[in-house]
């Protein structure tokens, strides 16, 4: 009894475990609906980082369910895009060999984002819209997240900084020309009052 009870609470233990510990996938794997092939979808690098170079990962299987044989050029065949808030890109699929397939973007934006593959493999229809979550791939995560042992400032506070002494630099040149300008009105009105004195 006591056997039973130590093992029952070491299997809850480990569920409790891997329940705390589940990653989102690196790809999704979908079957065509023919049934003839199998195709995975995700981003190159993951975890996928804000402002670093990624790209949709395709890799294309015959046989289905991510087994069998690489299925190499249908990259003319297959149309790619990723869409992030309402906004679309298309991808041109560059092939990599071994059935793989990259379409080159970097995210500029954190979050979620959509990836749609459609047109045929070898004459098999695919029509595939995936979305990154915890039970697919993972979303856009901030830069900082790794970076050690400082925090970079973000493309974005570079160019919040930029425009920042941009206005600064402007203000002062105004402020240079109006010095200038009252400089040398005070010099023509200096050389009027010298000239009524004579």
């Amino acid at each position: 009894m006591r056997i039973a009870r130590s093992g029952m609470v070491g299997a809850v233990a480990v569920i409790v475990a891997t329940a705390w510990t589940v990653p989102a996938l690196a790809h999704v794997s979908f079957d065509t609906e023919d049934g003839r092939y199998a195709v995975q979808v995700g981003f190159q690098n993951e975890p996928a980082y804000l402002g670093q170079p990624n790209a949709l990962f395709v890799k294309v299987s015959a046989y289905a369910s991510g087994g069998g044989e690489p299925v190499d050029g249908v990259a003319d065949t297959l149309a790619a895009e990723v869409e992030k808030d309402g906004q679309t890109r298309e991808l041109a699929l560059v092939p990599q060999g071994e059935g793989e397939y990259l379409g080159v973007f970097h995210p500029t934006a954190l979050g979620d984002y959509t990836f749609r593959i459609s047109g045929e493999i070898e004459g098999s229809p695919v029509e595939i819209e995936e979305t990154s979550s915890p039970t697919t791939f993972n979303p856009v995560e901030p830069l900082a997240a790794v970076q050690f042992p400082q925090e970079l400032p973000s493309t974005a506070d570079l160019a919040a900084q930029a425009a920042t002494a941009d206005a600064t630099a402007a203000t002062a040149r105004t402020f240079g020309i109006a010095g200038v300008a009252i400089g040398a009105l005070g010099v023509v009105l200096a050389g009027a009052a010298l000239a009524r004195k004579r």
